[in-house]
C-alpha cells in the first residue's frame, strides 16, 4: 500500500508544481481590454496573432525575476534598457537602439491602465500588477508622439470577488511593505480597489569624511483607490481611480569617475550639499466601455500632476508638469474576417521650471504643448491563414515657450516668447501568415513620430527657436513559434530603423541646445525563448544583437562630425537568461524552487562623441522560493550577487568627470500572502 500512496503524493506534488509553474512570456493568451490594454487595436486579440514585436509578462513572472519597479523591466524584455541619468525622473529608455538624449521628451511611453505617464513619472514602483505589455519599435499609428521607439503598458489586477494581498521585503539595503485589496460592494457588479506600498531603499555610496555610509538612499510611499462598475455580461462598465506617490531621494549622487570602483563620494572635492529630489505624482483616471452590437465604444480620460523639487550641486531647480489626456475610440468586431479600431485623441501639457532659485541668476521657463490626432487601424483576414493590417494616424501639435531670466553665455538679461506648429502622418502596414498552427511569420513597415517643441532647460538665446519632430521608419520581419504543447516557445525579429531629424543636444557643455542635427540607423535581431523540458524546470531567455549609429550628424554649432559614432545609451548587445527548478521532494508539504538569472550589457556610451561610457558587464541574481499551498510564499534572494559596480551616466563638470552608478548587491527575504 505504500507505493500507491507515494504515487499519490507525487501526483499531488506535480499538480502543485503545475499551478506554480510560470507561463511563457511570449505565449500568454492575453485578451485585449479596451481602455486598459495596449493590444486593444483588435478586440479579442491574442498575443500569437499580433504581427509585430510584442511581449507580455505576467505578475508571477515579475515576482520570480525580482521586478519591483519600472526600471527593473529591462530584466524580462528583449532590447529594453532603462537606466537613471542621475535620478529616476530623468531615466533613459532605449528600445532597439533608439533612445532620446532629451530628459523631457523620451523615446518610449509608459502607460498604467491605458493612462500615459508624464516623462518625470515613468519610473515608479510597481504595485498590484496583473501583467505588463511591451510593444517594440515605432508605434506612431496608435500611440502617436509618445510611442516613438516603443510602448510599455502596465495593467493592474481587477478581481471580481473579495480579495486581499499583503507583501513585504526585509533586506540589507531595502525594506518595503504594502497591501492590495478588492471589495465587492455589489456582487458581480460594483467593486472597490485599494492599494498601498512603502519602500525604504538604503544607499550604497559612502562619504569620504566618514559622516555618511549611505548617501544615495530613498524613501517612497504610493497608494491608489478605485471604483469599478463592471456588471457581468452588461453592456457598460467603468473604472475611476486616483493615485499618489511621494518620493524623497538622494539617488542623484554623482561621484568622481575615479571613485566609481570604491563607491566613494569625495566631499572634500565635490564641496556641495548632497543632491536631492522630492517628487509628488498625483494621477486621476477614468476608463469606460459601452458595447452595442458589433461595436465597443471606449474612452480614457486622465490628468497627472508631477511636482519635482531638485537640488543639484547646491542649486534649486523645481519643476511642475501637468498633463491632461483624452482618447475616444470605437472598435469593430463582428466575428468575421474584418476587425478595426478608429478614434480621436487630445492632450494638453503645461511645464514650468525655475532655475537657480533665490539667486541673482534665477530664471523661469514655461513650455506649453498640446495636440489633436485622428487614427485608425484595421485587420482583414484574406484567407484563414493570411492577415493584412493597415493603419494611419494624422496629428497636429502646438508648442509655446515663455522664458524670463539670464543668458548663461553672457549673463545678460534675457526674455523671449515663441510658438510653433507641427503636423505629422504615421502609416503602418503589416502582413501575417500562419504557416502551421504552431508557426506564424510576419512583415511590418511602420513610422514613429517624436513631437517637436522647445528646450525645457534654457541656456541662452538660441533656445528661443523650436526643434522639429523626429521621425523613424521601421522595417521588420519576424516569426512566432509554439511547439510541443507550449514547452518550447520562440519569437524573433530582424529590424532596420532609419531615423531622420534627430533631436540632439549640440554646442559646448553647459550651453547646449536641442537641434535637428542628423540621421541615425539602428539594425539588429532580437529573440525571446521559453523552454520547459519538464514540469519542474523552466528556462527563459531574450536578447538583442544590433548596432545603432549616426550616419549623417555634424554639430551645426561646433562643426564636429559624429558620423559612425554609436548612439548614446544604446548598447550593441543586451541579453537576459532565467532559470527556475521546483525540487522533487516530499520532506515538507510545500514546494521549494531555485531561481537564477544573468543579465548582460555590452559597451554603452553616454555622449555623442563616445568619450564617456561604461564597459560591458554582467550581473547575476539567485533566489530560493518557498511556496505554501493556500498560504504565504517566501523568497530568499540576492540581486547583483557578485556586487558588480557599473555606471549609469557620466558627464563633464568643472574640469573633471562625474558619474552615477547602478544598484550594487541586494540580499533579503520577501514574502506575500494572497487571501
Amino acid at each position: 500500500m505504500a507505493k500507491p500512496k507515494r504515487q499519490k503524493d507525487r501526483a499531488a506534488a506535480a499538480r502543485r508544481t503545475a499551478r506554480r509553474a510560470p507561463a511563457a512570456a511570449v505565449a500568454a493568451p492575453v485578451v485585449a481590454e479596451p481602455g486598459r490594454s495596449a493590444l486593444s487595436s483588435n478586440p479579442n486579440l491574442t498575443l500569437a496573432k499580433v504581427d509585430a514585436g510584442v511581449s507580455v509578462v505576467t505578475a508571477e513572472q515579475l515576482r520570480q525575476n525580482d521586478v519591483r519597479s519600472v526600471d527593473d523591466l529591462q530584466k524580462v524584455f528583449p532590447g529594453l534598457v532603462i537606466e537613471n541619468r542621475g535620478n529616476r525622473a530623468y531615466a533613459n529608455f532605449t528600445v532597439r537602439g533608439v533612445s532620446s538624449p532629451d530628459f523631457y521628451n523620451p523615446a518610449v511611453q509608459v502607460y498604467i491602465d491605458g493612462v500615459p505617464q508624464a516623462s518625470a513619472a515613468m519610473v515608479q514602483d510597481l504595485e498590484n500588477v496583473d501583467h505588463v505589455e511591451f510593444l517594440r519599435g515605432p508605434q506612431g499609428t496608435l500611440f502617436g508622439r509618445t510611442g516613438y521607439a516603443g510602448v510599455l503598458n502596465i495593467v493592474t489586477r481587477q478581481p471580481r470577488e473579495n480579495a486581499a494581498t499583503v507583501f513585504g521585503t526585509v533586506g540589507d539595503r531595502r525594506k518595503d511593505a504594502g497591501f492590495a485589496a478588492t471589495g465587492a460592494l455589489v456582487p458581480d457588479t460594483l467593486f472597490l480597489d485599494l492599494s498601498l506600498k512603502a519602500v525604504d531603499q538604503i544607499g550604497q555610496i559612502k562619504d569620504s569624511n566618514g559622516t555618511n555610509d549611505a548617501i544615495d538612499g530613498s524613501r517612497s510611499i504610493n497608494g491608489r483607490v478605485g471604483l469599478r462598475y463592471a456588471p457581468k455580461g452588461g453592456p457598460f462598465d467603468f473604472n475611476v481611480w486616483a493615485s499618489h506617490e511621494n518620493l524623497t531621494s538622494n539617488e542623484e549622487t554623482a561621484i568622481l569617475d575615479s571613485d566609481v570602483p570604491s563607491r566613494i563620494y569625495r566631499s572634500s572635492v565635490i564641496a556641495f550639499p548632497y543632491n536631492r529630489i522630492d517628487r509628488d505624482i498625483t494621477t486621476t483616471g477614468l476608463n469606460w466601455n459601452y458595447r452595442f452590437g458589433e461595436f465597443t465604444l471606449s474612452s480614457t480620460t486622465s490628468y497627472q500632476n508631477v511636482e519635482l523639487k531638485r537640488q543639484l550641486f547646491g542649486f534649486q531647480f523645481p519643476e511642475t508638469t501637468g498633463v491632461f489626456n483624452q482618447e475616444v475610440k470605437v472598435a469593430y468586431n463582428a466575428g468575421g474576417p474584418f476587425k478595426a479600431v478608429a478614434g480621436v485623441s487630445y492632450y494638453n501639457e503645461t511645464f514650468e521650471r525655475n532655475s537657480y532659485v533665490g539667486l541673482a541668476m534665477q530664471s523661469l521657463n514655461k513650455v506649453g504643448s498640446q495636440g489633436v490626432a485622428v487614427f485608425g487601424e484595421g485587420t482583414y483576414a484574406i484567407t484563414n491563414r493570411l492577415d493584412l493590417t493597415v493603419g494611419a494616424r494624422g496629428s497636429i501639435d502646438w508648442s509655446s515657450i515663455n522664458y524670463t531670466g539670464l543668458d548663461l553665455s553672457t549673463f545678460a538679461p534675457l526674455a523671449f516668447t515663441n510658438k510653433a506648429e507641427f503636423q505629422g502622418a504615421q502609416p503602418k502596414v503589416s502582413l501575417g501568415y500562419q504557416v502551421t498552427d504552431e508557426v506564424r511569420l510576419y512583415g511590418l513597415v511602420s513610422e514613429g513620430y517624436k513631437a517637436g517643441g522647445f528646450n525645457h532647460a534654457v541656456s541662452f538665446a538660441a533656445d528661443a527657436s523650436p526643434y522639429k519632430p523626429e521621425t523613424a521608419w521601421n522595417y521588420e520581419i519576424g516569426t512566432r513559434t509554439n511547439l510541443w504543447n507550449g514547452r518550447f516557445v520562440f519569437t524573433s525579429a530582424l529590424y532596420y530603423i532609419a531615423s531622420q531629424d534627430k533631436q540632439i543636444y549640440v554646442g559646448p557643455v553647459g550651453l547646449q541646445v536641442i537641434r535637428n542635427a542628423g540621421e541615425a540607423v539602428s539594425k539588429g535581431i532580437e529573440f525571446e525563448a521559453t523552454l520547459k523540458p519538464t514540469d519542474r524546470l523552466t528556462f527563459t531567455a531574450n536578447a538583442n544583437f544590433g548596432r545603432s549609429e549616426f550616419t549623417n550628424f555634424v554639430d551645426p554649432l561646433s562643426g564636429v562630425n559624429y558620423n559612425g559614432k554609436q548612439v548614446p545609451y544604446a548598447p550593441d548587445v543586451t541579453a537576459n537568461l532565467f532559470g527556475r527548478y521546483v525540487f522533487d521532494q516530499h520532506v515538507v508539504p510545500f514546494d521549494i524552487a531555485l531561481t537564477g538569472a544573468a543579465h548582460y550589457f555590452s559597451q554603452v556610451y553616454f555622449n555623442e562623441s563616445n568619450t564617456l561610457g561604461q564597459g560591458a558587464y554582467t550581473t547575476y541574481d539567485v533566489g530560493l522560493e518557498f511556496l505554501i499551498p493556500r498560504g504565504p510564499t517566501f523568497k530568499i534572494y540576492a540581486q547583483n550577487l557578485t556586487d558588480v559596480v557599473y555606471r549609469t551616466n557620466s558627464f563633464a563638470f568643472s574640469g573633471t568627470v562625474l558619474s552615477t552608478i547602478g544598484q550594487g548587491r541586494l540580499v533579503g527575504v520577501s514574502g506575500r500572502w494572497q487571501f
